[in-house]
């Protein structure tokens, strides 16, 4: 299968997660695409499945991921899988901090790709896959690029029919 993988990154943190991904999906020999959203869209019809990322920064998704999610159903990939990912944090370890902090970290940038995907009409996969960050610039936590290869090796095997 032919995977697009689309991503923002402003620090490399969620490219990172996007190369986990891509990674797995070799391993498993499907042929990903990896590519920013500040590119040219190629035609989703040559491809099976699509994944989606962008970070979370102040409560929201930017609006270019948004953009991209209308254009796919615009160019005809409402039926195409699609899977939504975020990098997000750091969350803070104090409970009090933790609390306030909350509303700058959920729903995150994934669920609000998943909400809007789901509105579009989309056919976006039930789960979301959220990497966490250590500090703003990142890096991301330990075990965060095995959660993303794990998230894309259940995204495939759930959409994709058995071989």
């Amino acid at each position: 299968m032919k995977a697009l993988i689309l991503y923002r990154s402003h620090y490399g943190n969620t490219k990172q997660a996007a190369e986990a991904m891509a990674s797995q999906l070799t391993a498993l020999g499907h042929a990903p695409v990896v590519q920013d959203l500040r590119k040219r869209l190629p035609d989703p019809e040559s491809f099976d499945l699509i994944l989606i990322g962008a970070p979370t920064r102040m409560a929201r998704v930017t609006r270019r991921a948004l953009r991209v999610l209308k254009r796919l159903r615009k160019l005809g990939a409402a039926r195409k899988p699609l899977a939504v990912f975020d990098t997000y944090g750091p969350i803070p370890t104090d409970p009090v901090k933790l609390e306030k902090g909350r509303k700058w970290l959920t729903p995150g940038a994934a669920g609000l790709m998943h909400d809007a995907a789901k509105a579009l009409g989309l056919n976006v996969y039930p789960e979301t896959l959220r990497c966490e960050v250590k500090d703003i610039r990142g890096p991301l936590i330990d075990g965060a690029l095995d959660k993303a290869a794990a998230f894309a090796r259940e995204f495939v095997s759930a959409v994709a029919p058995a071989r």
